[in-house]
């Protein structure tokens, strides 16, 4: 029999980190730091930073689209 625990698999994985970093741009949208989210969200902070280097150019871009 094939025992599997679900946490150990990519897409769960995959996953729990799309919805961190979801949750990191709602925070960062808030206002919290860098920092604040990173701590509140359990990532890294270069992570988090990537996050809003990543936001910035999706928002530059939609302007540009406009």
């Amino acid at each position: 029999m094939l025992l599997l625990n679900i946490e150990e698999t990519r897409i769960y994985k995959d996953l729990e980190r799309q919805t961190k970093l979801k949750a990191a741009a709602r925070f960062l949208s808030m206002g919290y730091s860098i920092s604040e989210v990173a701590k509140a969200v359990d990532l890294f902070v270069e992570e988090v930073a990537t996050e809003v280097v990543n936001s910035q150019t999706h928002t530059e871009q939609d302007d540009r689209t406009k």
